[in-house]
């Protein structure tokens, strides 16, 4: 028999960017636990993944969409905070995501939106992020992202792949692990009809490196295995001074974005400037196999434990889709599986993401 207590809402606002769907949950999770959006992060992935896999499977969504989950900031400079979900597991960052969340946010008034250029300032489970929105009439018209700092831990490694044979590969940190690839080495052109073929080759790729991963982040510690490949097409400069260059991000397992990633773009700036090819400053037009492109650029060289690193930016157009609210009824035999019922809130609460700024709130 059907109860109305056994009914759940969460509220969610689509995000396209760079070509991609990312889901931002703006309400109806209930309060993780944990001082800290990284001890959010991974209490959702130790007791709560349900929550990611019924929003990225069918029928309510595909392995390709990106989730963001709004929770209150746990530092104090940070206006809120956001756990990022995808097919691979939750990064520590994301720049098409932070893109997203910044966007839904501002739209549906969590932080009030200020006309012309407006700084947020984010937190992510990697840390604290600064994000400039450029904002007219009400629309969030582009977003710059600030990233997490890349830095190359490995270079020139090589991995014997079953079917392939030697593979040549660069590891790089840039909010998530990248296995930074050459296509063209590997037998890729980077464009729409080898995206079947791309994700064949980077699977085995991923599994090989996996199997003998060895490293942990300096400062972070121990954040997993290497759950993205970056297949790297020629760099060429534009008649507009512009660099540009073919990028396909691959994700663990089977998918291929239709967006070059942020993540993807700043670990292809870190390899850049290690082989001098970009300097600070100089704009890097990355364009994925769908032709969406996202604009990298190189801010500063600071250092991450002992690593050389590289601040960057990416910046790209929001394209808010769908705002809707999502009815679920936690006794459905379709929902037994999820195990969703600690996670949702019950009818009639309510958490504050932060505290409201004059003339905004939160509902």
């Amino acid at each position: 028999m059907r109860a109305k207590a056994s009914l759940r809402r969460l509220r969610l606002v689509d995000v396209d960017v760079g070509g991609d769907v990312h889901r931002v949950v703006m309400g109806g999770v209930a309060r993780c636990p944990g001082p800290t959006v990284r001890d959010s992060m991974d209490y959702l992935e130790s007791r709560a993944d349900g929550l990611r896999r019924l929003l990225i499977s069918e029928p309510f969504g595909y392995d390709s969409m990106c989730v963001d989950l709004v929770m209150p900031a746990c530092l104090p400079e940070a206006q809120l905070g956001y756990v990022i979900m995808e097919v691979m597991g939750y990064p520590y960052y994301s720049g098409s995501n932070t893109i997203a969340t910044a966007t839904a946010v501002l739209e549906a008034g969590l932080i009030p939106m200020e006309e012309g250029e407006q700084t947020l300032r984010l937190e992510a489970p990697g840390g604290l992020t600064t994000v400039r929105a450029r904002n007219r009439d009400g629309v969030v018209e582009s977003v710059t992202a600030q990233g997490s700092s890349a830095f190359i831990q490995a270079q020139d490694e090589v991995v014997q792949v079953p079917g392939l044979g030697e593979v040549r590969y660069d590891l790089v940190w840039s909010g998530g692990y990248y296995i930074m690839v050459d296509a063209a080495s590997l037998g890729h052109r980077v464009v729409a009809e080898q995206t079947g073929g791309m994700i064949l080759t980077a699977e085995r790729i991923v599994n090989a490196v996996q199997g003998d991963f060895r490293h942990q982040h300096p400062e972070l510690g121990a954040v997993g295995l290497p759950r993205f490949l970056h297949f790297m097409g020629p760099v060429e400069r534009r008649a507009d001074g512009r660099l540009h260059t073919p990028s396909a991000t691959y994700g663990h397992p089977g998918v291929i974005w239709r967006c070059p990633t942020g993540t993807g773009t700043s670990a292809r700036l870190a390899l850049m400037a290690r082989r001098g090819e970009i300097d600070e400053g100089e704009l890097l037009e990355a364009v994925s196999p769908s032709g969406n492109a996202f604009t990298g650029v190189i801010t500063g060289y600071p250092r991450v434990g002992g690593y050389e690193a590289v601040d960057t930016t990416i910046t790209a157009v929001p394209y808010p889709v769908a705002n809707m609210e999502m009815t679920i009824d936690i006794d459905a035999p379709m929902m037994r599986p999820f195990q969703l019922e600690h996670i949702l809130e019950t009818p009639g609460a309510s958490i504050a993401l932060s505290p409201p700024a004059p003339g905004g709130g939160v509902d």
